[in-house]
């Protein structure tokens, strides 16, 4: 897993968005991403409603230890974190802005590793909202997938300006404010895919694969 994979998800997500603000959720074609299955999400969240797990890909549940399906996101992180979380994925979905957030995991074992996690938000479909998204590893620790991540923190947040691939806003959390350094960011105005179940080997990411429904 390395971070050029989330550079080309971004660069298909702006491909299929042309000129609009987002692109719909029945244009992302599993075949063309086909590489990066295992390690792609997608959210739901309802008009109000916390953002859950609508599909995840077997590597990010393998990573977490549990299947992450109708799973709310916020439950990967730690508790102090989510109320930023949820303002953030609303700020994202609300601008059609995406998002990379650069976190800390920590394991049962209380062992750290480092992870992008990349938000590609989706046109509007009624009452329903969407986002596509990427879970990559900066670093592969041996021990990543036989001792779970039980939860995220925070390092870092950047929109991203998806058409240069490249971030045009940072902020970085300190131990001085990290709340503050948070809010600066989330204060601003701002049924084709398809997945493993989570438990197989990524092996069988590209042939064992159930539609969207």
């Amino acid at each position: 897993m390395q971070p050029g994979k989330s550079h080309e998800l971004i660069a298909y997500w702006e491909q299929l968005r042309g000129t609009r603000a987002a692109p719909e959720r029945a244009e992302i074609a599993p075949a063309a991403i086909s590489r990066q299955l295992a390690d792609i999400f997608i959210l739901q969240a309802s008009a109000g409603g916390e953002a859950k797990f609508r599909l995840a890909g077997t590597r990010i549940c393998s990573i977490h230890g549990r299947e992450l399906k109708d799973s709310p996101f916020g439950t990967l992180w730690q508790t102090e974190d989510r109320r930023h979380i949820s303002g953030l994925i609303a700020n994202s979905l609300a601008g059609k802005k995406p998002v990379s957030i650069n976190a800390e995991g920590m394991s049962v074992r209380e062992r750290l590793s480092l992870f992008e996690f990349t938000l590609l938000p989706l046109a509007s479909e009624a009452s329903e909202q969407f986002m596509l998204g990427m879970i990559v590893s900066l670093g592969q620790p041996f021990w990543l997938e036989s001792d779970s991540i039980i939860e995220n923190s925070i390092r870092s947040i950047a929109t991203l300006d998806s058409r240069r691939i490249s971030r045009d806003q940072v902020v970085s959390r300190t131990l001085q404010s990290p709340k503050s350094a948070i809010h600066t960011i989330i204060g601003k105005k701002a049924d084709h895919l398809r997945l493993l179940e989570g438990g197989k080997s990524s092996k069988q990411a590209k042939t064992d694969v159930k539609p969207l429904s």
